[in-house]
C-alpha cells in the first residue's frame, strides 16, 4: 500500500491516489464500522470519513497519520451514533476498558484480515479457492474437495503451496504483519 500511495499526490488533491487509498481502506473500515454499529450507519460513516479525508487531505505528512485518521474518524463517529441510541451508556457502566479493548481489538483484527486478502489476491486461483473455503467459509478439507470437484489430496496440497506463498508474501509486509499472522493462526 505505500508504493502505491504517494502521499505528496495526494495532499495535493490526484483523485487517482484518492481512489487508491479508498479502495485499500473502504472494506477495512466498513468491516470495523459493522463490528461497532449496524449495516446501515456503517456505511454512512465509511462515505462520511473518506468525505472528511478529502477535505483534509493537506494536513497529512505520511500514510501512517491518514491511517490512524481514517481509523480514529469511524471509531469516533461510531461511538457518537451509539451514544445516541443510549447503548454506549449501558457498555460504559458495565465495562468502559474492556469495551476500549474490544475496539483496539477488532481495529487489529480488520488490519489483519485486509492484508490477508490483499496478499491472497496475488494467489493462483486454485489456491485462493482452497484457502478461502478452508478459513473464511471453515470448510474441512473433503467438504473442500467436494465443492471443487477436486481430490482430498489436492485440496491439502494447494494449501500447503499457497500458505508457503502467503508466508512469503506477508513476510516482506510493511508492518511486520506474518509475525501478527503467525500467532494468530
Amino acid at each position: 500500500m505505500s508504493d502505491a500511495v504517494d502521499i505528496r499526490k495526494f495532499k495535493e488533491g490526484n483523485i487517482e491516489v484518492f481512489k487508491t487509498v479508498f479502495e485499500v481502506y473502504h472494506q477495512r473500515l466498513h468491516s470495523f464500522a459493522l463490528s461497532i454499529i449496524g449495516e446501515k450507519e456503517a456505511e454512512d460513516v465509511v462515505q462520511d470519513t473518506f468525505i472528511k479525508l478529502w477535505e483534509r487531505r493537506s494536513s497529512f505528512d505520511n500514510l501512517y497519520a491518514l491511517k490512524v485518521f481514517l481509523y480514529l474518524t469511524v471509531k469516533n463517529a461510531c461511538l457518537n451514533i451509539l451514544r445516541h441510541q443510549k447503548v454506549v451508556q449501558d457498555h460504559e457502566k458495565k465495562m468502559p476498558v474492556d469495551q476500549e479493548q474490544d475496539l483496539l481489538h477488532k481495529m487489529i483484527k480488520t488490519e489483519v484480515i485486509g492484508e490477508v486478502r490483499l496478499a491472497l489476491a496475488q494467489l493462483p486461483e486454485s489456491y485462493r479457492r482452497v484457502i478461502y473455503l478452508s478459513y473464511f467459509e471453515d470448510k474441512g478439507n473433503q467438504e473442500a474437495a467436494e465443492l471443487l470437484n477436486i481430490s482430498i489430496n489436492t485440496v491439502k496440497t494447494q494449501k500447503l503451496r499457497g500458505f508457503k506463498i502467503l508466508r512469503t508474501i506477508l513476510r516482506h509486509s510493511p508492518e511486520g504483519l506474518f509475525i501478527l499472522l503467525y500467532k494468530l493462526l
